[in-house]
């Protein structure tokens, strides 16, 4: 058995006879609920705030250093060639290090990254120092929630890794409040005020995902959470089905698809929403934060209730249900004109966006045996990863020229479309 140092290799478990019953130490709350916890802030520091905090503080800095649209997507898709690195180099670490320690070293490359940042002067110093942050919040990411799943029966990944994905809806409500008061206080010095306050909230959650992750149950001597426990001399359930991965080969390439057209659509609106309002609708940027705050409020929620509904209605219908409603508020953006069509794209937006990459960690976990599910996992975030990295480049430039971001939004309806299409085609996992 390894230890909580040492990665667990999955290749080689084998279940122990008797294992202690799904609660944690001394009988209280199941330890998987702490992995929970540590995976709010782990998403916390490398999605909500090393990635989805730029689309707040991106118009600010945009001024300050007077920067046009094509490098402001430029500086979007150096994050995402860096998350794309990690995303592919990631398989090779985990035999090394495991996901505990792959997630506290990423965690703490994208604090001081984000640090250099607020202390960088120029175009081409930020586009390198926010790859880093791009690297290691792939890294981070793909660890996050491919250790999830191994923590609880099938029947609740999707809430388990939903929960962890309020993260990302925290940091977005942070950087809402923070972004616009930070900016009034200090002027164009305030970005930099921005990226290092988020820096030093960041440190300590890094610090303590070291402390609290776990790579496996069978560490603590535990079964997964709702997963039967040993108990009256009869043997536990397996800690990982033998059965063997189920049509990887024509699984793969269909769930790449979904999620580069997924990466590709949503970073957009991620970006350049908060652009959008202050530039297009006439904003203070006071009152795009009001708007950023709530998008915040409604993904807090939106991974959990999504990963539940995909728990009972099965993970297809739960990810066709998450990009219908992404893309309806693309079209709302796009079409709607006032304060209700603003306030209805917003909501959908935070309730639906982060449904995918929830439902798709859950998702890889039932098709693919233990020993290949982070595999797995690692390849489709990184086709994810290239759509992220085309997404903001090219809206950037369809918005240079066109003078509105509403050409980029509308693109993003038809990549939907074909995302959802694909979608349906997707086999049942096996039971």
């Amino acid at each position: 058995m390894s230890t909580p140092d040492q990665p667990l290799r999955t290749a080689n478990i084998v279940t122990e006879p008797f294992l202690r019953p799904a609660t944690g130490p001394g009988g209280g709350i199941h330890y998987g609920w702490w992995i929970v916890l540590a995976s709010i802030f782990s998403i916390f520091v490398s999605i909500g705030v090393g990635r989805l905090a730029l689309g707040m503080v991106l118009p600010a800095m945009g001024d300050a250093l007077n920067l046009n649209y094509v490098q402001m997507g430029w500086i979007s898709t150096a994050n995402f060639i860096g998350y794309l690195l990690g995303a592919l180099y990631v398989r090779r670490l985990l035999p090394r290090h495991g996901e505990r320690r792959l997630v506290a070293m990423s965690l703490i490359l994208v604090v001081g990254s984000m640090a250099g940042v607020a202390m960088a002067s120029g175009f081409i110093t930020i586009l390198i120092l926010y790859s880093l942050t791009g690297l290691g919040s792939g890294i981070a990411f793909v660890c996050t929630l491919s250790l999830l799943p191994h923590w609880f029966a099938t029947t609740w990944r999707g809430r388990a890794v939903g929960f962890g994905a309020g993260g990302m809806g925290l940091a977005i409500m942070l950087a809402g409040w923070a972004v616009p008061l930070a900016n009034s206080e200090m002027g164009e010095a305030g970005w930099r005020l921005c990226w290092g306050g988020l820096a030093a909230i960041c440190l300590p959650l890094a610090i303590f995902c070291l402390v609290v992750m776990r790579n496996r149950p069978l560490e603590l001597g535990l079964a997964p959470y709702g997963e039967a426990a040993a108990n009256d001399g009869e043997p536990a359930k397996s800690v990982g089905s033998s059965r063997p991965d189920f049509n990887l080969r024509k699984v793969i390439p269909r769930l790449g698809a979904v999620y580069f057209l997924f990466g590709a659509t949503y970073v957009v609106y991620g970006t350049f929403i908060v652009t959008t309002l202050m530039r297009e609708h006439g904003m203070a940027e006071a009152e795009a934060g009001r708007f950023w705050i709530l998008l915040g409020i409604f993904s807090l929620f939106g991974g959990t209730v999504l990963g539940a509904f995909s728990d009972r209605m099965g993970r297809r219908a739960g990810i066709a249900l998450s990009l219908f409603l992404q893309g309806s508020a693309y079209a709302l953006i796009s079409y709607g004109s006032g304060a209700v069509a603003v306030y209805l794209s917003i909501c959908l937006y935070g309730l639906s966006a982060f449904g995918v990459p929830v439902i798709m960690s859950a998702t890889v976990a039932d098709y693919a045996s233990p020993q290949r599910a982070a595999a797995v996992f690692g390849t489709i975030t990184a086709i994810f990863g290239v759509g992220q990295m085309l997404g903001p480049v090219l809206a950037g430039v369809m918005a240079e020229y066109s003078g509105s971001f509403t050409s980029g939004y509308l693109a993003s309806v038809s990549l939907v479309a074909v995302a959802i299409a694909i979608t349906l085609t997707l086999p049942d996992p096996p039971s």
